[in-house]
């Protein structure tokens, strides 16, 4: 490898890094500040923004509206609404079950609050995943209507009546919530149904809405402004919104962030809009760990759209509130992105796992987590879970590092003598002379044998079980709020003190100076730039991470002393036995 090589190496490495950070780990616009919790329903507020602002919950859903399509209806005329169904004020309907406790409106039927009971947020605090910009944005709360036409409008504004208790419990099984709101003067009807079961994060839906006689299809329902409540900036690269949609083997995806909004006359917010199609299987509206999927309706017609708007905040930082839009969604998951959690729920949503993007080796860091898991039930502690399980990798994958490591070694040792050839054929345009070069390298090859490929090939083969533990640690939701031990309280967030990082660069180095290497002191000093470069990029993220790649570089340290023993025990061997020979010969 001349020099030229070696810096195009350097400079890839570094690209695919930044790459990494950019597309995997970018910083999100700041979300909206969040609100206190509040065990009662919140009636709409002014939305922050100064003049221009929205101010109710109509003009919240005339902006996201414009430009949306009209809504379709059915031919066959229905009876006239004959009489007004609504309640007398503003209720909240609580269903608690052994996994989440899920928080209602009967104002527009909307969810206010779907609290975690398995999770925490970052102040220890119960883990809610409608956040509080819903709120902020005047109560715009997700299963709200977001389509054309007063009607939407008028029923998210609308008092529904439900059918059955305020507080609903799943102790003894599943359940059901109904609401219901008539105008008879509109003849306008709407219900919506919400089905629950106690062993799953999964919600039955069921919205039908009758205008002027029609039952209208393709409901326009909508889940945002947001997802959790994001309480630490050290885990704000987790936080970004996307849309994943599933179909016919393929995930497609869009970041809200990255969506150029266009500003609107006369309000304060910007605006993107922008439509995915139909056919998918479901899409998904979530985060690092969590997500909120809501599933086609049958024959996967519902159809896929979002919205974005960009509002000026405090300091000059702007809030993003993004919405995504599914028509006649049969079902939703809410909850954690977990294996067994998502298992139990793919009968209503097929291949929900994929939700995960453990990225190209997904299959192998799955079985990876499996292992991890299981070394967790044995030792309760993440951190040494992922050190145990760092050094049985380190075990399997020996005989194939230890030969690479032992061949380098060995090209080192022949640097002289190859050298010594290519200086004898200096021609290199000559076809004829660098066939002879070539020829009387291989030969020189197999009489020390030597295998050039030898230290490059097992590398390759290690890598994508590499890749695959470095993907599944930095998506793996086992690892949030996981400690470790002293100041390393949270295995998902970054290191504090930047400790590990930089422990990580140093037994990088270390190791580099150990490893044999082929080039001159140019190369060798190029080289030398990589772990500081490591260190910026690992120093944001997770400690999971910095504390797996630092663990592997010590115990690459203790195999390339060994190496190096062997290697230099066995060529001063050889020059005694060569010393030993030239003696008898001088002898004689």
């Amino acid at each position: 490898m001349d020099t030229k090589k070696l810096i195009l190496a350097v400079v890839l490495s570094v690209a695919v890094l930044l790459a990494y950070q950019y597309f995997f780990m970018p910083k999100p616009v700041p979300p909206a500040p969040a609100a206190k919790p509040s065990a009662a329903p919140v009636a709409p507020a002014a939305a922050p923004g100064g003049a221009g602002a929205a101010k109710t919950t109509a003009d919240i859903a005339a902006i996201l509206s414009q430009g949306e399509p009209a809504p379709a209806a059915t031919n066959e005329p229905l009876p006239a609404v004959a009489a007004d169904v609504a309640a007398a004020g503003e209720e909240t309907v609580v269903v608690d079950g052994p996994l989440f406790t899920a928080r209602f409106t009967n104002r527009g039927a909307g969810l206010v609050s779907f609290v975690l009971k398995r999770y925490k947020d970052d102040a220890g605090k119960p883990l809610d995943l409608v956040s509080a910009s819903a709120r902020d944005m005047s109560g715009f709360y997700p299963f709200y209507f977001l389509g054309a036409g007063e009607h939407y409008a008028a029923l998210n504004r609308a008092l529904f009546r439900p059918s059955g208790p305020a507080a609903v419990s799943l102790a003894g099984g599943g359940a059901e919530v109904v609401f219901e709101y008539a105008d008879a003067a509109r003849n306008l009807k709407a219900v919506k149904r919400f089905v629950f079961r106690p062993d799953r994060y999964v919600i039955g839906l069921d919205f039908r809405v009758t205008l002027a006689g029609q039952a209208l299809t393709d409901l326009p329902v909508a889940f945002g402004p947001d997802l959790e409540n994001n309480d630490s900036r050290d885990r704000a690269m987790m936080m970004r919104l996307k849309i994943a949609a599933w179909a016919n083997e393929k995930l497609q995806s869009l970041d809200f962030a990255k969506q150029k909004t266009q500003p609107q006359e006369g309000q304060a917010f910007a605006k993107a809009s922008g439509e995915m199609g139909t056919g998918f299987f479901w899409a998904a509206y979530e985060t690092h760990y969590f997500a909120a999927v809501l599933k086609s309706a049958p024959g996967n017609r519902s159809k896929l759209s979002w919205q974005a708007l960009r509002q000026p905040g405090e300091g000059g930082q702007p809030r993003l509130y993004s919405y995504m839009v599914l028509t006649d969604p049969a079902a939703a998951y809410v909850g954690p992105k977990d294996e067994k959690a998502l298992a139990a729920a793919e009968g209503e949503f097929p291949q929900l796992n994929k939700v995960i993007e453990y990225g190209w080796f997904g299959s192998l860091a799955k079985i990876m987590l499996k292992g991890i898991n299981w070394i967790h039930g044995l030792v309760p502690n993440y951190g040494w879970a992922i050190i145990l399980f760092t050094l049985f990798l380190k075990v399997v994958l020996f005989p194939l590092t230890y030969s690479s490591s032992v061949s380098m070694a060995k090209m080192q040792a022949l640097q002289p003598k190859l050298k010594a050839i290519q200086k004898k054929y200096k021609n290199n345009k000559d076809m004829e002379q660098r066939k002879q070069m070539n020829m009387e390298m291989m030969a020189l090859y197999k009489q020390e044998k030597v295998n050039p490929a030898g230290g490059c090939l097992p590398l390759l083969l290690q890598l994508p079980i590499l890749w695959g533990f470095f993907r599944l640690l930095a998506v793996s939701i086992n690892v949030r709020h996981e400690p470790w031990l002293l100041w390393i309280t949270d295995l998902s967030k970054k290191d504090p003190y930047y400790v590990l990082p930089i422990l990580m660069g140093v037994t990088q180095l270390i190791q580099q100076r150990m490893t044999p290497s082929t080039g001159d002191d140019t190369q060798r000093k190029l080289m030398y730039i990589l772990p500081f470069v490591m260190v910026v990029m690992f120093a944001s993220f997770p400690s999971g991470l910095n504390l797996y790649w630092c663990f592997s570089n010590v115990l690459q340290i203790g195999q390339q002393y060994l190496v190096n023993e062997k290697v230099y025990k066995q060529r001063k061997e050889d020059e005694r036995e060569l010393k030993a020979l030239k003696r008898k010969k001088g002898a004689k």
